[in-house]
C-alpha cells in the first residue's frame, strides 16, 4: 500500500460497471422487495462505493439495502460521471484529511475510490499521507524519547540516593510523567526559563547553595499551588557520621567548636557575612534540619515528609503560598520573639536563641505533628538543640526580657508572654482573662511550685489573674516573694 501511495501511477479509476455485471441477480424474476424508501446523496454514494469495493456482491448488496439492480446501476452512473467540486466540497480540516488518510491506508477503498468520494486530486491524497505518515514518525520518537527520559530520570535518582531513595520519590512522584523533572543542580533550574514545572527534583544538597531562599524563592515562582518539590540537606548529626575526625575522642568538639564557630556563625554576622561567601562561594555550609525546613516553610511550601536516607536528609514539600520575602531573618543570638501582650497587643519579647534560625516558621509544623508535652512545651521539638535545653532550664535565655522590664512590655511576676498559635489553643475564659493584664517575666506556676505541664500552668495562671483581679497592689509582690523563696531554695527549675 506504501508505493502505491509513493506512485501516483499506481491509481485506477473505479470500473464502470455495466448490465452484465450484475449476474443472475439481474435476471431473477423472484426477488421480491419491500417499500421503497428515500436515500440520502450520502447514503447512496456509501452503497456505490462498498458495490464497487468488491467485498459484497452487487446482488447481496441490493437485498440488504432493498434496491433494485436498476436502482444502484443508476446511482453508479451518477456517482462516476460527477463532475469535480459537482456534489462534494473541498475537504478543510485536518481531522477530516487524516480520515480519509486513514480509511485509504486500511484498504477497505481504492483510493481512488475514496479520492473521487472526497471530490479530491490524488496528488491531494499523497501530500495529505505523507502529512500524516510525518506525524506519525514523529510522535512515535516523542514516546520513544519519553520512555528512555523516565529512564533516564529513574536511573539518575538510583545512582545518587539508591533503591531506597527512588521508592521514597516514587511514593510521591510519577517519575515516568513528563511533569516530573529531574535537576542535578541548582545551575540548570536558573537555566530552566518556564514557568510551568508541575514537579520538581532537585538532587543537589541545599548546603552547597549560597542563596538558599532566593533558590526556594524562584522554585516556587516556576511551580503552581499545589505542586511538589523534593530536595536535600546534609544535617549536623550526619556531618558528624560522615567526617572522621569526628570520631576522634575529645578532639572532636574542639573542631566542631572551631567549624561551628566558622561556618555557623561568621556568615550570619554583618561584619563578616561576606567575606565568609567570598571565599567558600556558599559550599558546604552547616545547616540543621530545623533551619532547612524553616527556610522552606518561610518560601511558601507546606511540609509533607521528611526521611534520613543515606547521610542526607530528604524534603518532600508543596507549594502552598507565595514566598514571605523575610529580609530581615533572625540570626543573631538574641531573637525578637513576637507574643501577645496586654489587650492582645503584639510585643517583642527578648531571648538568648535557644532554636536554630527559621525555626519560627515551624511552630504550626511542630505542633500539628506533635502536639503538645506535658511541660507545656511543643513534644518532639527538632528545632531545640542540647545547649538550648540547658541554657531553658537554668532561665539563662530569659535574661534579655530586663530590657523588656524597662520598657514597659513586661512585669517581674505575671502570665507568660504567648505566641498567637498557643493563644489559640487555650479555654476561650483563659483568653478573655488573659488580655485583661500585662505579661510578665516570672510565671505564676514558678510562685506556686507547680509542674510545667499545660493543665498546671494554666491553672497557675487563672488562680493568679483571680487573685489579681481581687487584690491588685498586694498580689504581684507575694508571688515575686514565692518565686525567689522556689528558686533559691527548692531549686525550681524551667519546665
Amino acid at each position: 500500500m506504501t508505493k502505491k501511495l509513493l506512485n501516483p501511477q499506481n491509481f485506477k479509476s473505479p470500473p464502470v460497471i455495466e448490465n452484465d455485471q450484475l449476474g443472475k441477480y439481474s435476471k431473477r424474476k423472484t426477488v421480491k422487495f419491500k417499500t421503497l424508501r428515500v436515500f440520502s446523496e450520502d447514503e447512496k454514494t456509501r452503497i456505490v462505493v462498498e458495490g464497487q469495493s468488491g467485498q459484497i456482491t452487487i446482488g447481496q448488496l441490493c437485498l440488504r439495502e432493498n434496491i433494485t439492480p436498476e436502482v444502484f446501476l443508476s446511482w453508479s452512473k451518477e456517482f462516476l460521471t460527477a463532475k469535480v467540486n459537482n456534489t462534494v466540497e473541498t475537504v478543510s480540516n485536518e481531522d477530516d484529511k487524516f480520515r480519509i488518510v486513514l480509511e485509504g491506508l486500511n484498504g477497505e477503498f481504492s483510493v481512488a475510490e475514496i479520492c473521487k468520494r472526497e471530490n479530491i486530486t490524488q496528488e491531494e491524497f499523497l501530500q495529505w499521507s505523507r502529512s500524516f505518515l510525518n506525524i506519525v514518525n514523529l510522535k512515535s520518537s516523542r514516546d520513544t524519547f519519553r520512555r528512555n527520559d523516565s529512564f533516564h530520570k529513574r536511573n539518575e535518582i538510583r545512582q545518587h540516593v539508591g533503591e531506597e531513595g527512588l521508592r521514597y520519590f516514587e511514593s510521591y512522584l510519577n517519575l515516568f510523567s513528563s511533569n516530573t523533572r529531574v535537576f542535578k543542580d541548582n545551575s540548570e533550574i536558573i537555566l530552566t526559563d518556564t514557568c510551568n514545572i508541575e514537579h520538581l527534583i532537585c538532587l543537589q544538597k541545599i548546603n552547597d547553595i549560597r542563596y538558599i531562599n532566593k533558590f526556594f524563592e524562584m522554585i516556587n515562582h516556576k511551580m503552581k499551588e499545589g505542586n511538589i518539590f523534593i530536595g536535600c540537606l546534609e544535617s549536623f548529626t550526619a556531618r558528624k557520621d560522615r567526617m572522621s575526625v569526628y570520631q576522634l575522642p575529645l578532639f572532636n568538639q574542639v573542631y566542631f567548636s572551631f567549624e561551628f564557630l566558622v561556618k555557623r556563625i561568621l556568615p550570619k554576622l554583618s561584619l563578616t557575612k561576606r567575606l565568609y561567601f567570598d571565599m567558600t562561594k556558599g559550599n558546604d555550609r552547616l545547616l540543621s534540619k530545623a533551619e532547612g525546613l524553616g527556610r522552606l516553610v518561610c518560601c511558601g511550601f507546606r511540609i509533607m515528609d521528611y526521611k534520613s536516607i543515606n547521610g542526607l536528609v530528604y524534603f518532600v514539600v508543596q507549594k502552598e503560598k507565595e514566598p514571605c520575602y523575610d529580609m530581615n531573618p533572625s540570626y543573631g543570638p538574641v531573637y525578637a520573639m513576637p507574643r501577645l501582650g496586654k489587650g492582645g497587643k503584639i510585643i517583642k519579647v527578648y531571648k538568648f536563641r535557644t532554636m536554630h534560625p527559621y525555626s519560627e516558621y515551624l511552630q504550626d509544623y511542630v505542633v500539628n505533628a506533635y502536639g503538645y508535652a506535658e511541660s507545656g512545651k511543643p513534644a518532639n521539638d527538632f528545632r531545640v538543640p542540647v545547649w538550648g535545653k540547658f541554657m531553658r532550664k537554668y532561665w539563662l535565655d530569659e535574661l534579655p526580657q530586663l530590657y523588656n522590664f524597662i520598657k514597659g512590655d513586661l512585669k517581674l511576676i505575671g502570665i507568660r508572654p504567648v505566641s498567637a498559635r498557643y493563644f489559640r489553643d487555650i479555654p476561650k475564659e483563659m483568653q478573655k482573662l488573659r488580655l485583661t493584664q500585662k505579661p510578665g517575666c516570672i510565671p505564676p506556676y514558678v510562685s506556686l511550685n507547680r509542674s510545667g505541664s499545660v493543665i498546671s500552668v494554666l491553672q497557675a495562671e487563672k488562680e493568679y489573674l483571680e487573685e489579681k483581679i481581687r487584690k491588685p497592689y498586694t498580689t504581684d509582690l507575694k508571688y515575686l516573694i514565692m518565686a525567689l523563696y522556689n528558686i533559691a531554695i527548692r531549686h525550681k527549675r524551667s519546665a
